[in-house]
């Protein structure tokens, strides 16, 4: 088995598609049953990755059923109306490669941008509770988080580090000369929420409202906190706001066209502007054609912004030379440890086939001059055991016997 991924990213796609391949818990999940029953012992295990930039499915499995997984996946999540060339496909040591500038930000809309690395760990530990990591996965997503913490220590990449709520503030200020005399309306109560309401706060933006599925106080300081309020009272908070900020995880709009318009009514068709950095989107796309309202998603952030541009890419250059080298360096290293691994089990089976005679004679000379490659090659083929025996050839020969009478004694 060998690591693969499959994903779809703000340079395939847009907004429209991404936001129709989400994998969150319940689709991990889900997933679990489905593919455990179809793939049983091909696949090893998985884990997605869903933001605003990309969705990704990594995974350990026979390379023989990349394609039938891929399709089998698109079914089960009914997006088979998201075309098949949108989506790229990486395996074995690209696909490392790949999971490594993803987690490091080199490959995100943003060059740089510091959050995707916390989201990658969360996405891992989330479906680790969930009890979908193996040992496999487990070693290169470990490695991949070594490797990104190195890359984002040892190059500017994340100088001045950048980030979505940082951007949005930007925009807000392009908009408005004095964006603190605008009533701004945050819609969700998350890390993104929270994350958007300190760069206001600290701009010197107060008047600030929040709107979210559950009443909970988002706490930003000692001495400032906004309290945000059920989904119920949006329509009084949009008639009061100049600036909606949507990041609430949803499957459907939380503010429909028809809420605007009133809205607007109310209002005296007074402008607004409102940025929806969520995926799937919280405000319906036709609301973009309603006069007065300037509607920005998160495919037109990158757009907006070219803040050092030329050194983060010069930046993003020199970290994936560096994560080529680190890459190769690891993947060695996990190879070895999965096939002494492999070895080891393949020897375990073996050894509970041996006859009392063999496990005698390899006690007595196990230590001793015997031919132990020879000897167990020979038996794996008459017993039919995994060719994963052969591997033994491959290994320091103590570190072999060390394993083998750690078994023979158990025998």
């Amino acid at each position: 088995m060998n690591l693969h991924l499959f994903g779809i990213n703000h340079k395939t796609s847009d907004v429209s598609e991404r936001e129709r391949f989400i994998i969150d818990e319940s689709a991990h999940i889900f997933l679990e049953n489905y593919l455990k029953d179809k793939f049983q012992k091909s696949l090893g295990s998985f884990f997605g990755l869903s933001t605003c930039n990309r969705t990704e499915f990594y995974f350990i499995a026979d390379d023989n059923i990349v394609t039938d997984l891929f399709n089998s996946i698109k079914h089960a999540l009914d997006i088979n109306n998201v075309s098949d060339s949108h989506f790229y496909f990486f395996n074995r040591e690209d696909a490392f490669i790949h999971m490594c500038k993803v987690a490091s930000g080199i490959d995100s809309q943003v060059i740089g941008e510091q959050e995707i690395f916390g989201q990658f760990k969360d996405a891992y530990k989330n479906a680790d509770d969930l009890n979908l990591i193996r040992s496999d996965l487990r070693l290169y997503v470990d490695k991949t988080i070594e490797i990104s913490k190195r890359i984002r220590t040892s190059t500017k990449i994340g100088i001045n580090p950048l980030s979505v709520s940082g951007l949005t503030l930007n925009l807000v200020r392009k908009i408005f000369e004095n964006p603190e005399d605008q009533n701004i309306l945050i819609v969700g109560g998350g890390e993104m929420a929270k994350s958007i309401i300190e760069s206001l706060y600290k701009s010197g933006i107060r008047n600030i409202n929040a709107i979210n599925r559950s009443i909970k106080t988002i706490n930003i300081t000692g001495n400032f906190n906004v309290m945000s309020m059920p989904l119920s009272s949006s329509q009084k908070y949009l008639e009061e706001a100049d600036i909606v900020i949507a990041s609430a995880t949803t499957s459907l709009p939380i503010i429909g066209k028809g809420a605007l318009e009133s809205a607007l009514r109310a209002r005296k068709n007074k402008p607004m502007l409102l940025i929806d950095l969520a995926v799937p989107r919280n405000i319906e796309p036709e609301i973009k054609s309603l006069e007065q309202v300037y509607l920005f998603s998160i495919d037109d952030i990158e757009k907006i912004t070219k803040d050092n541009f030329g050194e983060r890419i010069a930046e993003a250059e020199k970290a994936s030379n560096l994560i080529v080298q680190e890459v190769q360096i690891a993947n060695t290293e996990i190879t070895n440890k999965i096939k002494k691994r492999n070895l080891k089990n393949d020897l375990e089976e073996l050894i509970n086939l041996l006859s009392e005679d063999d496990i005698s004679l390899l006690k007595k000379n196990v230590l001793n001059n015997i031919d132990l490659d020879t000897f167990f090659i020979k038996k794996a083929k008459e017993k039919g055991v995994s060719k994963g025996i052969e591997d033994i050839q491959d290994f320091n020969k103590s570190s072999v016997k060390e394993i083998i009478k750690g078994l023979i004694n158990n025998a």
